[in-house]
């Protein structure tokens, strides 16, 4: 109680001084109805003074109690998804049941959104989860945290120490002991070097008693081996790369029967063929003012090993100088063109003409050398019209074009054709020239074409022209004074990305290739692309990984580049077909967990806890076996649960909503009593 004065105090205490001086006048005076006049001054003191009481209106907050459903793909492939959902309805069941108590629900799973975060693994984080719910509660109304799991939980290193003094329940779903086999690798690369042993480790974890595992190795669809493994034990396997750019590898074990998922059988990789160094040869017939160039462009690819010589002595020139001395050093023709020829990768012939230096069976050589894999460039001009072109050696056979008897002095300007638009040599050469036309050749040997593409032309005359021989490559310039678009005081042209595009198309860099495809992944939106001479749409057959297939048109952009796009949630390898052909790729081939770690178990919680004692005393484990556990309240978390049960504390923590004042006495009573009593006093008063 306490009072809310309706006049200042100082004035109640000045009325009752007044008063007790008039009432012991009054009793010396013996003043008849003295008892009247107490009573009368005494409510109206307490009238004044307004005694009032506060009102405490106490209610407690809800005691709350975090469900969590493990629904990640450990829990789904497995189809133990409806025994955690049945397990669900049983506990919120239970607690909405119990006094003052609420449940919050999380699921897990392995969305859409967490594929492509910024996590390398796909795999439960639980305690992330949590974390970001209990940033936005009061630790203290929480009761206790129940997670219905599998047992695979990766990510313990998140857990909250506010959740020490926390209930923390494993509802463990699914059987104990389940069985099943688990293929594993480690040190696959992402390259690897043709030629060279590429060794990996494989390891097929088992607990189905088998003593040996059949394990297949597949390479771009194609089996390439068959191993029988012991289970358990780290092998290394050396890995045949077939080809340059991308491999795709797949390793398959065998099924068993008593295993609770295949899907962990098998694994599969997208492998980088490069080859360690790329030799190519250089031969000048003589010094050149765009001999610099090529040089420079090798030279700065740090995969290629470039071996040149320079025939100082024209053939015009006359000199007592021995044939075979026409180079600074003695030319190893024996060496080059017979023992080790088969080492390079590629031969350029830089306005070389037939000067006795390389004999006829050595020219032979190099034709087979094209024919069987290897490349040729051959840069010429005036040459190719002379006595001494390569057109009167055995390379003829390799050659794409026939020299004309003519030889043009004029200036002009060189033009992509048709090809050219779309090749990858050429169909970005006018990129930085949109605005800034090519620059003028000002010589070029005007040649019938015989074989292969023209990529650039004067008049229908060829000027760049490439063909495939056998399983090699051969490529022809047309002009000696290709220097001269570098040079030009004018508009100049990309002579620089020309030599560098034709050298790594010859040298076999997949993305020089027709039929190239590359990829990209932004959330479920795919999008390929794809390098074709073909005009107009492609339509494509893409196969997923979970072998659904759909036709998927790539739009021709105009230079030889198709795009298109599909969404897909998927991960593995998927398949394009297109022109009676299959390129396989791989998306978003993560380091999947939630596959490779699939059993249930109660291990790695147990682990977790003898590791961290001080935090982990609150946890429990119970499996879920036939029914779910029982939920009940408990005081102190000394004892957590039972083999099946669950407790959760009772909290209890109150709140006050609102405080209401309330006067002690009803006013219009004390009012009328006052009244009453001064009636009654002046009655009294009168009658005597």
């Amino acid at each position: 109680m306490f009072f809310a004065p309706l006049i200042p105090i100082y004035y109640i205490i000045f009325f009752s001084i007044i008063f007790i001086i008039v009432l012991a006048i009054s009793q010396y005076l013996k003043i008849k109805n003295l008892i009247l006049r107490l009573l009368t001054f005494l409510i109206f003191l307490v009238f004044m003074s307004n005694p009032q009481i506060e009102k405490k209106n106490t209610e407690f907050y809800k005691d709350l109690v975090i469900v969590v459903s493990d629904l990640t793909e450990s829990i789904i492939e497995t189809k133990k998804d409806k025994e955690v959902l049945s397990v669900l309805k049983s506990l919120n069941e239970q607690i909405d049941s119990l006094n003052n108590m609420a449940t919050i629900n999380i699921t897990l799973s392995n969305s859409k959104e967490a594929k492509s975060s910024d996590e390398i693994e796909v795999k439960t984080l639980l305690f992330k989860k949590i974390n970001k719910l209990i940033n936005n509660l009061n630790i203290n109304h929480l009761s206790g945290v129940i997670v219905i799991t599998d047992g695979q939980i990766h990510d313990f290193n998140n857990f909250n120490k506010l959740l020490s003094e926390i209930p923390i329940h494993y509802v463990l779903v699914g059987e104990q002991n389940e069985k099943d086999r688990i293929l594993t690798t480690k040190n696959v690369p992402e390259y690897a070097v043709l030629g060279k042993e590429n060794l990996i480790s494989i390891n097929i974890k088992d607990n189905t008693n088998k003593k040996k595992i059949k394990t297949s190795i597949y390479l771009d669809d194609k089996l390439v081996d068959t191993k029988f493994f012991s289970p358990n034990k780290n092998y290394n396997y050396t890995l045949p790369i077939l080809h340059l750019d991308k491999n795709i590898l797949e390793i398959k074990t065998e099924e068993s029967s008593s295993e609770i998922s295949t899907l962990n059988n098998s694994k599969i990789f997208e492998i980088n063929g490069i080859q360690d160094k790329l030799k190519v040869m250089l031969i000048s017939g003589e010094p050149n003012m765009g001999l610099r160039n090529l040089r420079n462009i090798l030279n700065s690819d740090p995969n290629i090993e470039l071996l040149h010589f320079t025939i100082l002595r024209p053939p015009t020139k006359r000199d007592l100088t021995p044939v075979k001395e026409l180079s600074l050093i003695p030319f190893p023709t024996q060496e080059l063109f017979a023992v080790d020829i088969s080492k390079f990768n590629l031969i350029i012939f830089d306005q070389y003409g037939l000067q006795g230096i390389l004999p006829s069976k050595y020219l032979d050589n190099i034709s087979r050398f094209v024919i069987s894999g290897g490349a040729l460039l051959d840069i010429t001009g005036k040459k190719y019209l002379t006595k001494d072109s390569l057109i009167n050696s055995p390379i003829k056979q390799i050659l794409p074009t026939s020299p004309i008897e003519y030889f043009n002095k004029d200036k002009f300007r060189p033009k992509l054709t048709k090809v050219g638009k779309r090749h990858p040599i050429t169909n970005k050469l006018n990129e930085n020239y949109i605005n800034n036309p090519w620059g003028n050749w000002e010589g070029f040997t005007k040649s019938k074409l015989i074989s292969g593409k023209a990529l650039l032309h004067h008049n229908d005359a060829p000027l760049l022209v490439v063909d495939n021989i056998g399983k090699g490559r051969v490529a022809q310039i047309l002009s000696d004074q290709t220097w001269i678009w570098q040079k030009s005081l004018n508009n100049k042209g990309p002579l620089i990305e020309l030599l560098r595009n034709t050298i790594q198309w010859l040298l076999k860099n997949p993305k020089m290739e027709e039929n190239f495809i590359s990829y990209s992944k932004e959330f479920d939106l795919i999008k390929i692309r794809l390098n074709s001479l073909s005009s107009g749409d492609i339509v494509t057959n893409i196969t997923t990984p979970s072998n659904k297939s759909f036709s998927l048109a790539l739009k021709d952009n105009g230079n030889g580049i198709f795009e298109g796009e599909f969404k897909s949630e998927e991960a593995g390898k998927f398949k394009i077909a297109f022109d009676n052909q299959i390129k396989n790729f791989i998306i978003n081939n993560l380091d999947n967990r939630e596959i490779k770690e699939i059993i249930s178990t109660d291990n790695i919680i147990k682990r977790y806890i003898n590791e961290n004692n001080s935090y982990t005393k609150n946890f429990n484990i119970v499996w879920n076996n036939s029914s779910p556990p029982k939920v009940v309240k408990i005081y102190n978390n000394k004892i957590l649960g039972g083999k099946n049960w669950i407790g959760v504390l009772e909290k209890n923590i109150a709140k006050i909503d609102e405080k209401s004042k309330k006067n002690l006495f009803n006013w219009y009573i004390i009012f009328l009593s006052l009244v009453i009593l001064i009636f009654l006093s002046w009655y009294k008063e009168g009658k005597n």
